[in-house]
């Protein structure tokens, strides 16, 4: 499998494209992970609110309890600190609820803001990544084998602007038709970042 091109400097556009990627993600996840200690921090008041409230219903309660031992008032004594009881654990509860909201919104909004960039240009890039690996590895194994040249040349003919076929032999039409099947090839196998063709060695 070919992951990168043989032409150096077909192979340096590969690697600094791979390498802003990599800075791509990590870049977002960090801020990701900035956001979501941004929203974390407005746990704050619910801690306060749950440790107020915390403090009201276990003061009440002691309270409560300690009144409610004197003789026959402590019922009706002990009632009132009961109703402060309940309003602290209520309290308590939204100071619980506000972080457990919180939390979330953090964690989701972090993920999200860091997941979709992150997503798009993965997706973008593998697949231009894979898709050329596989027109690269396909076009290796071909030119290796020699006898494959035609459909380079044949490739070069049908895909490539005129321009760039004079540039490659004066008559692409002719060269093709007689054999000389390396310079269209030559042409197109630059075109995916390998090297040229290597002229086939004489027997002796």
């Amino acid at each position: 499998m070919k992951l990168y091109a043989e032409i150096p400097l077909y192979r340096a556009r590969q690697l600094l494209v791979d390498a802003f990627v990599v800075a791509w993600v990590v870049a977002w996840v960090r801020i990701g992970s900035k956001v979501h200690s941004l929203i974390e921090s407005l746990t704050r008041p619910g801690r306060l609110i749950e440790g107020a409230g915390s403090d009201l219903a276990r003061g009440a309660g002691r309270a409560g309890e300690n009144v409610e031992g004197v003789p026959l008032v402590g019922g009706a004594l002990s009632s009132p600190f009961e109703s402060i009881a309940q309003v602290g654990r209520l309290l308590e509860n939204a100071g619980q609820d506000q972080q457990e909201v919180v939390h979330s919104l953090a964690l989701w909004l972090g993920i999200l803001l860091a997941a979709i960039p992150i997503l798009f240009v993965l997706y973008h890039w593998i697949v231009r990544r894979w898709l050329w690996v596989r027109e690269a590895s396909a076009a290796e194994r071909i030119r290796s084998e020699g006898a494959g040249l035609h459909l380079f040349a044949l490739r070069a003919l049908a895909t490539r602007p005129i321009t760039e076929l004079r540039k490659a032999t004066l008559d692409p039409a002719g060269a093709y038709a007689s054999g000389d099947y390396a310079p269209l090839a030559d042409l197109e196998l630059r075109e995916l970042g390998l090297r040229r063709v290597r002229p086939l060695r004489p027997l002796r």
